[in-house]
């Protein structure tokens, strides 16, 4: 969309798109943190979700919910650097990398 001229409906509907990604990963990293208080096990498909929404949210330059930056910031205080994490070659492996770790004692069997 340049500059200057209204949006199309299209955009209005990807921006709608992105807002409801937002809306829904707040309240799923809302369930996992409570879980984490809790000493509950976190889902593998929450964590996959939490990263897919976050990855998205950024692909498209939208700034990521308050509870899901939480997560991620959290993540990135909590991973280890060492030779593994430098073999790690695109942003996705290196994020479930450290998604993995950070929610390790919340997994289930």
């Amino acid at each position: 969309m340049s500059e200057g001229t209204e949006p199309s409906a299209s955009d209005l509907a990807d921006v709608e798109k992105l807002s409801e990604v937002s809306r829904l990963a707040t309240l799923l990293a809302d369930q996992v943190l409570d879980a984490q208080i809790m000493s509950r096990p976190v889902p593998n498909e929450h964590i996959r979700s939490l990263l897919e929404a976050a990855l998205l949210l950024q692909e498209h330059g939208q700034e990521l919910p308050s509870l899901l930056g939480q997560i991620m910031h959290g993540i990135s205080a909590e991973q280890p650097h060492g030779p593994a994490e430098a073999q790690q070659t695109s942003a996705e492996d290196e994020a479930t990398g450290r998604l993995a770790w950070m929610f390790r004692p919340f997994q289930g069997p």
